[in-house]
């Protein structure tokens, strides 16, 4: 019944209903990866900014990078900024507007070291140009932020006229005079306030899963959809066709009103009185002679009874 697969057009079919429905399952299965990752990274964020503040020092080491698992821990830090080594770095949305963020190392009290701080973005000017960094507070500053790793560690992160695409503390130290700690912070709180409005400071870290379970599960449905229709078109071509004349087919007629007492008429006759489906209702016929049993024809002469009473007196 169903040699006609090994039909080229029908193996063709199928074996691009098996690469397409492959490819559903592994890009759900990439939605799946996402989504454990994100979850993952919740859960690291949920843990360390849990944590009260601990000093900078004790939590970010000179040279080197902390990795991944300290990122997001809450630390605080005391110091003044240098204003003359601010850093603007490129293309950085927020809410949809491009920008810059503005990131000013901050030379900690009572230390050698300096620490890389994110203090917040800024927006894109009209023109083709950079817009100006805004000035940091003067004086010592206390500021509470978040841990964030150094960004792009396996490249080369070149530093153009105070800019820079990434945050890349390798790249960023060999522009200033200091030697900084391995990883950045991200500004949560600072003592005394900025007065300005810029930079805007970021917000905290999203904690959604984001779309990843819905994508997945579409992913699926495409898969199941693509089996699903393949086995229906082999289904219907081994019963010619007739599962798709069946769908077809498949409508209510509409029932006519019946006055009371009037029997159901059978289907494909027509009611009485009634003119069948692609006829148009005719003159009536004129009464024919008289038949051989006396009763009237429908077909002949136009002659009447009274006619011929007279034609039989006159003979």
């Amino acid at each position: 019944m169903y040699r006609f697969l090994l039909r080229p057009r029908w193996l063709a079919m199928m074996v691009a209903v098996v690469i397409a429905a492959a490819v559903c399952v592994e890009l759900a299965g990439w939605q799946l990866h996402r989504l454990e990752a994100r979850r993952a990274q919740n859960a690291l964020i949920t843990s360390n900014s849990g944590v009260s503040a601990r000093p900078v020092g004790d939590v970010l080491v000179p040279g080197r990078s902390v990795g991944s698992g300290r990122e997001y821990a809450t630390v605080k830090a005391r110091g003044t900024y240098d204003a003359a080594h601010q850093i603007l770095v490129r293309y950085r949305p927020l809410q949809g507007e491009p920008g810059f963020d503005v990131v000013t190392p901050l030379r900690l009290a009572g230390s050698k070291y300096a620490v890389l701080v994110n203090r917040g973005w800024i927006p894109s000017l009209r023109s083709t140009g950079a817009p100006k960094a805004p000035t940091p507070p003067a004086g010592e500053v206390t500021v509470i932020a978040r841990v964030r790793a150094s960004e792009a560690a396996d490249r080369q992160v070149p530093v153009n006229d105070g800019q820079v695409r990434f945050i890349q503390v390798r790249a960023i130290s060999a522009a200033v005079p200091y030697p900084l700690l391995g990883d950045y912070i991200e500004l949560a709180r600072q003592i005394p306030a900025q007065r300005a409005d810029l930079p805007h400071m970021l917000p905290p870290p999203e904690l959604s899963e984001g779309p990843h379970l819905a994508y997945a599960f579409q992913w699926y449905m495409f898969a199941l959809i693509a089996v699903g229709g393949a086995i229906f078109l082999a289904y219907d071509e081994a019963h010619e066709g007739r599962l798709r004349e069946r769908l077809r087919n498949m409508r209510v007629e509409p029932n006519e009103p019946r006055q009371p007492g009037q029997p159901r008429q059978a289907p494909g006759r027509t009611a009485p009185g009634r003119t069948p489906p692609g006829r148009t209702p005719g003159p009536p016929d004129r009464p024919g002679p008289p038949g051989p049993t006396g009763t009237r024809g429908h077909s002949g002469g136009s002659a009447t009874l009274e006619d011929e009473d007279s034609a039989r007196r006159s003979t």
